[in-house]
């Protein structure tokens, strides 16, 4: 094969994979981040069992 050749594949094969890491890693931060839950106790629940 070409030299040239075989260098654009590698060059290509590269922004493929660092592409595909990005992205990963952006699904990953977002599965990441914390979510503010209310909790609320009910009215006749009693108070002295834990």
């Amino acid at each position: 094969m070409d030299t040239h050749l075989m260098i654009g594949i590698a060059v290509m094969m590269g922004l493929i994979g660092i592409a595909a890491s990005r992205d990963l890693l952006r699904m990953r931060r977002a599965q990441l981040q914390p979510v503010t839950l209310r909790v609320q106790r009910p009215v006749d629940a009693p108070r002295g069992l834990r």
